[in-house]
């Protein structure tokens, strides 16, 4: 095997690694110093339900590396896993390395899910029907695409393991986001919105799979 044949090989298997490889929170310990995990839940999340939101006045901020964090909202829901996507090398994947397809209510539910096809690309999820068995605005507010921001290595550790189809319970922040050189993100505050903007930014500082969700 001559030398350029094997220099080629080596930046090939090196490109692959650096934009396939698995995915890093390198933030997650700074965050895990800036917000206590919580012990548990509200007795009222459930995968029957929308998800629990608390807005919150003032907004608490905290700074980690050159990202500002803004804690719009406590944020608690259970739900079905619809799609999982990890990235590695757009411009919110040093804070945010997985995004989540989730759904609860109807779209929690595998009688109806068999239904569709959920796919999830450049930070947004889809969903196609043939046979709409609930209203389109029911799918809407009954599902979402949500940025995940690991506030901890352990809930980086779970959100790592988490697969389509299984159910997570998730608690943390809504959170909007400032950095210095300019560039931000912004959550949503409902769950009934579309298009850009519409997803959600949470600050994840619990995770739990569960393997029988109450009311499905």
């Amino acid at each position: 095997m001559n030398l350029r044949l094997v220099v080629m090989l080596i930046l090939v298997a090196t490109a692959w690694y650096l934009w396939s490889g698995p995915v890093s929170a390198p933030l997650a310990d700074d965050l895990a110093q800036a917000i206590a995990a919580p012990t548990g839940f509200d007795h009222r999340v459930s995968i029957a339900q929308a998800p629990l939101q608390n807005d919150l006045s003032p907004h608490r901020v905290i700074q980690v590396d050159d990202y500002r964090l803004a804690l719009v909202a406590d944020f608690q829901l259970e739900a079905r896993v619809l799609g999982r996507k990890d990235y590695r090398r757009d411009p919110g994947a040093r804070l945010s390395p997985i995004d989540l397809a989730l759904g609860w209510g109807p779209m929690a539910r595998p009688e109806i899910l068999e239904h569709f096809d959920i796919h999830q690309r450049r930070r947004f999820y889809y969903w196609r029907t043939e046979t709409f068995p609930i209203p389109r605005q029911e799918i809407i507010a009954s599902s979402a695409n949500m940025h995940m921001i690991p506030g901890n290595p352990a809930a980086f550790g779970a959100l790592r393991r988490v697969r389509p189809g299984d159910a997570v319970r998730l608690r943390g922040y809504l959170v909007n986001v400032d950095r210095q050189d300019g560039w931000r993100w912004r959550t949503s505050m409902t769950r009934t919105d579309t298009g850009d903007g519409a997803c959600e930014l949470v600050l994840v500082t619990l995770v739990e799979v569960i393997t029988d969700p109450a009311g499905m």
